[in-house]
């Protein structure tokens, strides 16, 4: 069984999106694997152990992930592999605000991982883990909000890339770029290369990911209509734009998708 549990701490509200733990248990396996879905979010993710995770593909290759490490944006699915009875922490920023926190340029870390020790100010959340789930959260909220101190969310940057990032999210993914570029009072290049910055990629691709999970979650959360009637009632032009989207980013079609069991990627597509 693949378990997913979140805990939504108030009192990081404007940086902090959910605090989550996955447990694996319980499978007649040693290895359980999905395919993760880009999400458009940032994390850092603590293992209870060590060596119970690779995540790569037999393309490209596999890596161990580190026991703690910052987990940047992906532009296209990555398989994971997790060992029966693994346990995973993890903390979901919203999409601009890890640069925030920590200053270094959140394209530093798309598509690749960072072990958490490299970062000096991140080191000290990895002695909030624990076996208690409530205790480690709690750990986490403490440790986060002693960070947060000295944070600027005033500047005229974090407004903007918030106003921005937040307008993707409030249409998912149906958003003129011109406009939010007008909005900001900056030019195409300079706007890009700050959201890149901020977020890790470009705007168009990152109202793609959004897009994208948003269809995965209306599917999920009416499973007796088409593929068909979804594809429209989550504005998506046609479905051909669908599947070029999902081909492109999954590496499968929507029907395949929807074919298999993906417990960790349906969840994160919820929050």
């Amino acid at each position: 069984m693949v378990t997913v549990q979140t805990y939504i701490p108030a009192s990081l509200s404007p940086i902090v999106k959910s605090f989550w733990c996955v447990r694996v248990s319980g499978l007649p396996d040693p290895v359980y694997s999905e395919n993760i879905l880009p999400d458009g979010h940032h994390e850092i993710i603590f293992h209870l152990s060590a060596n119970n995770a690779k995540r790569g593909d037999n393309e490209s290759g596999w890596v161990n992930e580190p026991v703690s490490f910052f987990a940047g944006q992906t532009l296209t699915r990555y398989a994971l592999e997790l060992q029966n009875d693994a346990v995973l922490y993890g903390i979901r920023f919203y999409p601009h605000t890890l640069n925030l926190l920590f200053g270094f340029p959140a394209d530093l870390i798309t598509n690749t991982i960072l072990p958490l020790q490299d970062i000096a100010p991140a080191r000290g959340l990895a002695d909030c883990i624990s076996e208690n789930q409530e205790e480690t959260f709690r750990n986490l909220e403490t440790a986060l909000l002693k960070l947060c101190k000295g944070v600027d969310f005033s500047s005229h940057k974090s407004q903007y890339i918030r106003y921005s990032v937040g307008e993707i999210l409030r249409h998912n993914g149906k958003v003129k770029i011109d406009r939010l570029v007008k909005a900001a009072g900056l030019s195409q290049k300079h706007f890009d290369t700050v959201f890149n910055q901020s977020v890790g990629i470009n705007p168009k691709a990152f109202s793609n990911i959004i897009q994208l999970n948003y269809f995965v979650r209306y599917r999920n959360q009416h499973p007796g209509k088409s593929l068909t009637e979804c594809c429209y009632e989550a504005e998506f032009f046609d479905q051909s734009h669908l599947v070029k989207l999902f081909r492109r980013v999954a590496g499968q079609s929507p029907k395949e998708y929807f074919r298999e069991d993906n417990p960790i990627s349906n969840c994160f597509s919820e929050l």
